[in-house]
């Protein structure tokens, strides 16, 4: 771990430290536990550092802030609060949260040599690719960052173009008020009014014969009969019955 640290935290020997005065909070997601992306190790979480995180100094809370650092670490929280349907962010949805909290001299990272391993980029793409779970409270322009960070700190490379994960990234982050358009052809300029869906979800919304061919072949079935896309193909219509 190179990074620069935030004038909130220090290092002692090989942990990250909380210095302040006030607490440090981590918003983790439910989810996260129920994935295994936080996994509880004793007394301490091992976590994937991608969530928001406030200040609380002098009784007032900081603004949210967004922790960048998607790769596994440890760390010791003195206690943790659980939070039912909050919404982060006016743009998000309610969702339940681990809160960690930590004051001063609390060890926000164990040790700041955290383990290379590949199992963190399948993290990562289980968590945004096959699970859908991007948090809108990371703007959409800053996403890729996410890719080619995690992939560097795990000392291995992708070896595709990038481009590709800005394809993927095109298609995961979806319109709030409609699921079936991408966010990038809404005009928005408000980076955080998307929502991401699974990879394995996209197929619904493009036509019925990519629909019927995802592997939930119950739910596929239905997503094929009510997709509105007009495009089609000869399956589609020796499916459907019509004249090829």
């Amino acid at each position: 771990m190179n990074e620069t640290l935030p004038s909130f935290l220090k290092q002692s020997g090989d942990s990250i430290l909380f210095k302040s005065d006030g607490e440090l909070y981590f918003y983790i997601p439910e989810k996260y536990f129920d994935l295994k992306v936080a996994e509880y190790q004793g007394d301490c979480i091992s976590l994937l550092g991608i969530f928001s995180y406030a200040l609380k100094e002098n009784n007032k809370m900081s603004t949210l802030r967004q922790f960048n650092y998607p790769t596994r670490f440890v760390t010791k929280p003195y206690k943790v609060e659980k939070l039912k349907s909050v919404k982060l962010i006016k743009e998000s949805k309610p969702e339940d949260y681990r809160v960690l909290c930590y004051k001063k001299d609390d060890v926000v990272i164990v040790d700041i040599h955290v383990p290379v391993d590949m199992d963190n980029a399948e993290d990562l793409i289980n968590l945004f690719i096959i699970g859908g779970h991007i948090s809108n409270t990371i703007p959409y322009d800053k996403i890729q960052n996410y890719f080619i960070d995690n992939i560097s700190y795990n000392d291995n490379d992708y070896d595709i173009s990038l481009q590709l994960f800005g394809i993927v990234i095109g298609e995961l982050c979806r319109s709030t008020k409609d699921v079936s358009k991408p966010f990038r052809l809404t005009g928005s300029t408000n980076m955080h009014d998307y929502k991401s869906i699974s990879i394995i979800d996209i197929a619904r919304l493009v036509s019925p014969y990519s629909a019927i061919s995802s592997n939930n072949f119950n739910q596929a079935l239905v997503y094929a009969s009510v997709n509105k896309n007009k495009i089609t193909s000869p399956l589609e219509r020796v499916l459907t019955g019509e004249d090829v």
